[in-house]
């Protein structure tokens, strides 16, 4: 029996699945283990899913689906499966209030100025991917009147909190902690506008310079912001009362059985340490 042709029927019944849900969930896999060579049938085959979707209760059902479709795809090819979660996000509950104090302080301390060096370094970085990336990130960014950034490498305009309701493709632990007390994130200028994330352009922006001073930047904002709660406790107050309304009648529920996927991150650490 071939563990990678169950495999791949559960891809194929995933990707069927695409059509029956909602826009906004994604659901990615890798395949990361699938057998050693072609002429050999593979016993043994593993594929590793993340499954996002704007909400909890819409992020179990899709799961539930996934799970049955793995399920089949080991029935129709008499294997045997063996599911393992390791990790999980709740979806993000932001402050609104939090939002406004840290934006007020983003203001007091005043974006970071740039060297003709650094706008220089920004737009070789720039010339490495299409312009049409860019815009493409301007106009997922809803950002106001975004069309005047086309030509700008850096933004360092100060933008009001924004985005309330959408749904961020990108998952986060922090999410766990918005559910417990009052939360908000904020973003500073480290990357070249229209770089892709998880990218060299990135990295090599985030450790220049550039990254540099928005760290600073972010440092002083987020100071600022505290001693603001510190003097002013009735802004936590009003954020502790907007938190529990957004929360309703939602209770967060920790997963107190899972073990941390140490093997699984030891795994990880060997196979980047054999490629270095």
């Amino acid at each position: 029996r071939s563990a990678l042709d169950a495999v791949e029927l559960m891809n194929v019944g995933v990707n069927y699945l695409r059509e029956h849900i909602i826009q906004q969930a994604r659901i990615h896999y890798v395949i990361e283990a699938g057998g050693g060579q072609p002429n050999v049938v593979p016993d043994y085959a593993r594929s590793w899913y993340y499954v996002r979707a704007p909400e909890m209760d819409q992020l179990e059902s899709i799961y539930k689906r996934v799970e049955k479709i793995a399920q089949g795809a080991a029935l129709m090819t008499e294997t045997t499966l063996t599911i393992e979660m390791d990790r999980g996000s709740y979806n993000k509950i932001p402050s609104r209030v939090l939002s406004d104090v840290v934006t007020a302080n983003m203001r007091a301390v005043g974006a970071p100025t740039y060297t003709a060096e650094e706008l220089a370094f920004a737009a070789e970085i720039s010339k490495t991917f299409p312009k049409e990336d860019k815009l493409a990130t301007l106009k997922k960014s809803k950002m106001p009147n975004w069309e005047k950034y086309a030509d700008t490498d850096l933004v360092t305009d100060i933008l009001d909190p924004r985005d309330d309701g959408e749904t961020s493709p990108g998952s986060t632990d922090v999410s766990h902690v918005s559910w417990n007390t009052p939360t908000m994130e904020f973003g500073t200028a480290c990357n070249i506008l229209g770089a892709p994330g998880h990218s060299w352009q990135f990295v090599a922006a985030s450790g220049s310079t550039i990254g540099h001073k928005s760290l600073i930047f972010a440092a002083k904002t987020m100071a600022g912001a505290a001693l603001d709660l510190i003097t002013q406790p009735e802004l936590i107050q009003r954020a502790k009362e907007e938190h529990k309304r957004r929360l309703g009648k939602n209770v967060y529920i920790p997963d107190t059985e899972r073990r941390p996927p140490l093997e699984l991150a030891k795994a990880s650490a060997e196979k980047l340490s054999k490629k270095a």
